[in-house]
């Protein structure tokens, strides 16, 4: 059995822009990925936790939003794992961390590298898979994330895979860029729609069976 973690903010909560609850399991993208995958061979471990950053402390809100500091427990607590996807930095362009686009593409390959020094320190080191969030879209200024996300978040979501991209290249570290494949709703310019949960998942399954086999 190959066990895959999946590690990531509301999108991979599975939050819905429409009714601001919940997709069903088999909607959102972690969910869809363990039924693309099947149960016989791979286990897909679900941690999407809305407002989560990187690496940095949110003042307005409880201590847990900070990625960095909650995931060596989270490793623990799963352990073997052959492969641990990481998706945040949307969060971290909210206007009140003052964040550039370089700034969050490092955190979330120190996040990564993170990753691989608690699972060898717990067992065996997993290999990790960084995805680079689909860029805000104008819709934001109208969705339910107005008043925390805006021009701001726009500018430097859509400069963030660009860095990614660089800064995982150079420290080795396996990518899928967002936004070459899916974008977020209309209703608020954040979530991933229904159809976006599948597209990903797919996109993710397929660079798990290159990686993993």
């Amino acid at each position: 059995m190959k066990n895959i973690l999946c590690y990531g903010d509301s999108n991979t909560f599975g939050y819905d822009p429409y009714t601001d609850g919940r997709y069903d399991y088999d909607v959102r993208w972690p969910g869809a990925l363990q039924n693309i995958l099947g149960r016989d061979q791979y286990y897909v471990v679900e941690e999407g936790l809305g407002d989560r950053t990187t690496v940095l402390n949110d003042p307005l809100m409880y201590d847990n939003k900070n990625g960095h500091a909650l995931l060596p427990a989270i490793i623990a607590s799963h352990m073997p794992l052959d492969l641990i996807i990481i998706m945040l930095g949307t969060n971290d362009t909210k206007a009140r961390y003052g964040a550039e686009a370089p700034d969050i593409a490092r955190s979330a390959v120190r996040l990564a590298q993170t990753a691989k020094f608690i699972s060898s320190v717990e067992g065996e080191e997993s290999q990790v898979l960084l995805i680079a969030p689909m860029p805000i879209t104008e819709d934001v200024k109208h969705g339910g994330c107005s008043f925390e996300l805006g021009d701001h978040s726009i500018r430097v979501a859509a400069e963030m895979p660009q860095w990614y991209k660089r800064f995982a290249g150079e420290a080795g570290i396996p990518l899928l860029d967002a936004s070459e494949f899916v974008q977020a709703s209309e209703e608020d310019g954040v979530h991933l729609t229904p159809e976006g949960h599948r597209i990903l998942a797919e996109k993710v399954a397929a660079k798990i069976k290159e990686m993993i086999g």
